[in-house]
């Protein structure tokens, strides 16, 4: 586990995501949902994960169009997000 003590806005979706976001058959799309909602929404995520390349995770959890929950995590981009300063909390580590 490590403590941070800020939470992240997302604010963009790299170009490699955006280069696809009009194929949704692509593997990756899911990903370019989830990136632009997320860069879309004013929410502000507390981070899930933090792995061996320091890499930053989100947990996205959400209701479905078929009204089921779906369950998905994130690996944020550098230049993609801001961080904001918030209260200490524990994350997962790798």
């Amino acid at each position: 586990m490590k403590t941070v003590n800020f939470l992240i806005n997302v604010i963009s979706v790299p170009a490699d995501l955006l280069a696809i976001a009009d194929k949704p058959e692509h593997e990756l799309y899911v990903t370019y949902q989830l990136y632009q909602n997320s860069a879309d929404s004013n929410l502000l995520h507390k981070v899930w994960m933090i792995d061996e390349y320091n890499e930053l995770w989100l947990e996205i959890n959400f209701v479905d169009e078929e009204g089921e929950p779906a369950f998905h995590t994130l690996k944020l981009d550098s230049g993609s997000y801001e961080k904001v300063e918030f209260e200490s909390y524990s994350v997962l580590t790798e």
